[in-house]
């Protein structure tokens, strides 16, 4: 994941409204994901608890002033983010935010369970990180797999699902803000990994068993030529399929900010991929290969 450059906030307590975040999310009431999740009467770790939340609950965020049904976020000394919940008939308390979604994206498998739940969770510097949760039998378990982007993606038989897993590991480029980021596939209820590859944007060929990436990390985070690659679902015969020309990249500098292009798009029916990529004065482009890694075309957004 590239990072934005921006300084830690130092304060000790710091109110954030929740805005609009991209995706299908879901913002309602603050729905709890973890096991035995304590709610405590102020937003420290060594206050009383209250009560003791279950996966699986809902509550209602306590309001602000203005009586709108907003999030109130706090912010520790030690950089822990709390939320504010109502308490039916017992006044308020707060809860860790990380194991709550009060904004979260939903993705069912096709057996209609389990169901997968990307919790956008409020970090402390003011991002949103994407906390992947798998949910079996109507909350019956619930269990945190990990830090992703993007969304994950189920096989069609829903025993199993692919996702871009963040490994908060810096990249051995010391100027680049960016952690490594692997593609793994998980069993359906999230008890088994398989590492495939260290990539970003898996694009998933069911039909011949292989998923295609953007590949410019070795495994340690150190920097390799930059292309489309592919790999077997079992994690074998890793290959490239089409190397960037050398002017191209997948990344450019925007502001404080690090842009990366976006994923590529399979025309599975036609035996080609399209992939994205940026020209040195930033210009992106639109590369579009065979399955095979043949050139076919090239267009400029």
């Amino acid at each position: 994941m590239i990072q934005p450059r921006r300084p830690v906030w130092a304060l000790v307590f710091l109110l954030l409204a929740w805005g609009w975040v991209p995706g299908r999310a879901i913002a309602a009431d603050a729905l709890v994901l973890g096991r035995d999740v304590p709610i405590h009467e102020t937003p420290h770790a060594s206050s009383s608890v209250i009560k003791t939340a279950h996966a699986g609950d809902t509550y209602e965020f306590a309001s602000r002033k203005s009586g709108k049904n907003q999030p109130l976020y706090l912010i520790e000394e030690r950089g822990t983010v709390w939320v504010k919940i109502r308490l039916n008939g017992e006044g308020a308390g707060f809860v860790r935010n990380d194991l709550v979604a009060v904004s979260r994206e939903e993705y069912r498998s096709p057996r209609g369970n389990p169901l997968l739940i990307v919790n956008l969770r409020v970090t402390a510097d003011g991002s949103v990180d994407r906390d992947l949760w798998v949910v079996q039998e109507g909350w019956k378990s619930s269990r945190l797999l990990g830090e992703i982007d993007g969304h994950p993606v189920w096989a069609s038989h829903g025993e199993w699902f692919i996702c871009q897993v963040d490994t908060n590991r810096p990249i051995k480029d010391s100027t680049v803000d960016r952690t490594l980021e692997r593609i793994e596939k998980f069993s359906a209820d999230g008890r088994t990994r398989t590492l495939l590859a260290t990539g970003t944007y898996p694009v998933l060929h069911e039909a011949r068993g292989e998923v295609y990436f953007y590949r410019d990390l070795d495994g340690q985070g150190d920097a390799v030529p930059p292309g489309l690659s592919v790999v077997n679902l079992d994690g074998g015969n890793p290959r490239p399929v089409y190397l960037l020309p050398e002017r191209y990249k997948f990344w450019k500098e925007d502001g404080d900010f690090f842009v990366q292009v976006p994923p590529p798009v399979l025309h599975a029916a036609s035996n080609r991929i399209a992939l994205y990529a940026y020209e040195p004065h930033g210009t992106r482009v639109r590369i579009t290969v065979s399955l095979e890694g043949q050139f076919l075309e090239l267009r400029r957004d």
